[in-house]
C-alpha cells in the first residue's frame, strides 16, 4: 500500500543515530518527511542533510522528552538502550505525546517477544519458554503502546507495533561486523545440523523504507481504514540456514571457505571460549579465536525450527525486498574485517 503525501509530514525518531534509528531518519526525510533526528547527547554542530533536524532527545528526562516531541504529527520510538530503563523510558515518552497530542507511534519489538516458540508464529500468537530480560522489557513496552492506542478519549491515535527478525547490514555490531570478526578469526564454521535452522534475517534498508512508507498510512488512519494497533512480523524475502548466511558473509569478506564444526569440535571449542574469556577478564593472554566461539545461547537460536510468518505485512503492501546477496552486497564492513 503506497500512500503519497500532499505536504511534508512532521516526524521524531527517537535513538536517530544508532544502527536502525540512523537508517529510518534517512529513509525518512527522503521520503516526505522533515524529521527530528532525537539523540541522547547534544547534537552535533555539522550540517545536517536537507530534512533532518538533530534534536536533543533523552528519554530519562521528561522536560526534554517533550520538547522532542512538541508539535510532531509521529513518532518512530526506535532508541536501544539500557534493557532496565526501556519500560521507564516508553511510558516518558507516552506521556509526553499524550501532554502534545501526538497522533502517531511507531514502536519497534522484536520477534524476541515469541520466546522459544517453533513452528510458523504469526503475530497473534505469544510467548513460550524462557524469556530473557530484553524480551520481557519489549512485552511490557508493547502492552503499554497498546493501552495508549485504545485509549477511548483519543480515537484518533494509531500505532504500529514492528516485530522485526534479525536485521543486519552496515553498521550491524552484532549480526554483520561481529560475525565477520569470527569468521576471519577462525572461531567459526558450517555448524552442520545445528545450524540449519532458518535465519529471520531482514536488511536494515528494507526497514527503513518500510517505516517511511507505513508512517504515511499511519497518519492516513481511518481513512484508509487502518485499525487504531497493528502489529507485523518483518523478515525478508528469503529465509536462508544459518549455515548458508554464514557462508554467503565469509564469501563476501573473501574468508576461506567454513570448516564443518559440530559435535565433539564444537563442544571443546566452547568450552575452551569459556576460559578464554575469563582469562581476558582478569588481564591474562589469551586466544582470541578461542573467545570468539559460538555460545551455547547462540547455538539454540541457529538450530531454532522458527518461521515467522510475514504475511500480515505483504498483504498491506510492506513486504521486504532485499534478498540475501542484495542485502550482503549493500552492506559496507570495517576495513580490518576485509
Amino acid at each position: 500500500m503506497t500512500v503519497f503525501p500532499d505536504t511534508r509530514r512532521s516526524a521524531l525518531v527517537t535513538g536517530a543515530t544508532g544502527f536502525i534509528g540512523s537508517v529510518v531518519t534517512a529513509h525518512m526525510a527522503a521520503g516526505g518527511y522533515t524529521v527530528r533526528a532525537g539523540t541522547r547527547r547534544s547534537p552535533s554542530s555539522a550540517v545536517s542533510p536537507e530534512g533532518i533536524v538533530p534534536t536533543p532527545c533523552d528519554l530519562d528526562d521528561l522536560a526534554q522528552t517533550r520538547g522532542a516531541v512538541a508539535d510532531v504529527e509521529l513518532v518512530v520510538h526506535a532508541a536501544y538502550g539500557d534493557e532496565a530503563a526501556m519500560v521507564a523510558q516508553c511510558r516518558t515518552l507516552l506521556q509526553a505525546m499524550t501532554e502534545a497530542n501526538v497522533p502517531a507511534l511507531i514502536y519497534f519489538s522484536s520477534i524476541a517477544v515469541y520466546g522459544d516458540r517453533t513452528g510458523v508464529i504469526d503475530e497473534s500468537m505469544s510467548a513460550t519458554g524462557s524469556l530473557g530480560a530484553y524480551a520481557r522489557a519489549k512485552i511490557e513496552c508493547e502492552a503499554l503502546v497498546a493501552a495508549w492506542a485504545r485509549d477511548p478519549g483519543h480515537p484518533r491515535r494509531r500505532v504500529l507495533i514492528l516485530r522485526p527478525g534479525i536485521v543486519y547490514g552496515t553498521g550491524s555490531r552484532f549480526w554483520t561486523d561481529k560475525l565477520a570478526e569470527r569468521i576471519s578469526a577462525g572461531a567459526w564454521g558450517n555448524f552442520g545440523r545445528a545450524g540449519d535452522g532458518p535465519a529471520p534475517l531482514v536488511h536494515v534498508d528494507d526497514i527503513g523504507a518500510l517505516v517511511a512508507e507505513a508512517g504515511h498510512a499511519l497518519l492516513a488512519g481511518a481513512a484508509i481504514g487502518w485499525p487504531s494497533i497493528l502489529v507485523l512480523n518483518i523478515v525478508g524475502p528469503e529465509t536462508p540456514s544459518w549455515n548458508d548466511y554464514f557462508e554467503a558473509l565469509a564469501q563476501r569478506i573473501g574468508a576461506p571457505k567454513l570448516p564443518l564444526l559440530g559435535g565433539m569440535r564444537l563442544g571443546l571449542r566452547q568450552f575452551m571460549a569459556v576460559a578464554a574469556k575469563i582469562g581476558r577478564r582478569v588481564g591474562l593472554a589469551g586466544s582470541k579465536r578461542a573467545a570468539l566461539a559460538p555460545t551455547r545461547a547462540e547455538m539454540a537460536i541457529f538450530g531454532r525450527d522458527a518461521v515467522y510468518s510475514t504475511r500480515a505485512a505483504t498483504d498491506l503492501g510492506l513486504a521486504s525486498r532485499i534478498g540475501l546477496d542484495e542485502g550482503l552486497a549493500r552492506t559496507v564492513f570495517p576495513q580490518a574485517k576485509l
